[in-house]
């Protein structure tokens, strides 16, 4: 009998696609996700994964595996979900999970308006970087997820979920409030050519944005830091440090002196809800709750062209 924790563990891998990520996701040590792989490899009695240097890969063995646990993940949670139905008469529940910047603007006033309506129903809500989160709704770990997808790096959805679009959240570029294009009324990526860049660490999805970006706009960014944390992004620019894009949302608690300048070509990010297809009344109606709540924010970004 295949043990189930460690079907998760290599799910998990093939979902952030290194053994490195999949401990970062599951909170476990790198060498405890390798033996939980060794022990699964040898309960299979067949190669499941491919070892490299530096990565791992996925055998075909491992990959109908990994497509097999994630419908057995799905159904235990439609059980476990109808079981807490029954014990509480028709309660129901609802599990969210989203990235930080949309957990911290448009889902709390959704969760708000659907617990007020539905006060029967549990809610609970986790936060998750979009990869992850798309892979646990599909796999019936959760029943909504926020993920998005930045011009150049798309979502990272697969088959079998819906994707409810909910806004478009334009990129700014910040420069130190000292630099001499401060104060123009937007400005050309093409200009900044010879400037330091502060970027997302490979940890996150959204990494390459701001690379592709660049080579789109024709020339190779210097990479001088990499933070996943926006206030210190916004401290590393107010500091002479280096130029970075930022999301609008994310710069809705600005406490340093810098300048927020558009851009000549409008960069985004959209934001989407996603939920499995066969998806039963609660996570459509929050989905519809979501799109209710974005509409004050609602934005079309003109698409970016594409490198010549």
């Amino acid at each position: 009998m295949l043990d189930l924790r460690r079907l998760r563990t290599l799910r998990e891998v093939a979902v952030q696609g290194s053994i490195s990520g999949a401990a970062r996701a599951l909170r476990f040590t790198p060498s405890a996700v390798s033996q939980q792989l060794a022990r699964l490899e040898e309960e299979a009695g067949v190669q499941l994964l491919e070892r490299r240097p530096s990565s791992v890969k996925l055998t075909d063995a491992g990959q109908v595996l990994v497509a097999h646990t994630e419908s057995i993940l799905a159904r235990l949670h439609e059980a476990e979900a109808e079981m807490r139905t029954v014990a509480r008469k028709g309660g129901g529940e609802l599990r969210i999970t989203s990235f930080p910047t949309a957990a911290a603007t448009i889902v709390p006033t959704a969760l708000a308006t659907f617990s007020s309506g539905h006060p029967e129903v549990s809610v609970t809500l986790v936060e998750s970087e979009p990869v992850s989160g798309a892979a646990r709704v599909k796999a019936g770990e959760f029943d909504v997820g926020l993920v998005w997808e930045y011009d150049f790096v798309p979502a990272p959805v697969g088959s079998g979920l819906t994707l409810v679009w909910l806004l478009d959240d334009p990129i700014h570029l910040l420069l130190p409030p000292g630099h001499e294009l401060a104060g123009a009324a937007e400005v050309d990526l093409r200009d900044l050519a010879g400037m330091p860049w502060i970027t997302s660490t490979p940890r996150w999805p959204c990494s390459p944005f701001t690379r592709r970006a660049c080579q789109v706009a024709g020339f190779e960014p210097r990479i001088v830091a990499e933070t996943d944390d926006h206030r210190t992004l916004q401290r590393l620019v107010a500091e002479g440090v280096g130029a970075a894009l930022e999301t609008e949302l994310s710069l809705r608690d600005l406490q340093v002196d810098l300048a927020v300048l558009p851009l000549t070509v409008p960069l985004k990010r959209r934001i989407f809800a996603v939920h499995r297809d066969d998806a039963g009344w609660a996570p459509r109606a929050f989905a519809d709750i979501l799109v209710d709540v974005a509409k004050p924010r609602l934005k079309a970004v003109p698409e970016p062209a594409e490198a010549a």
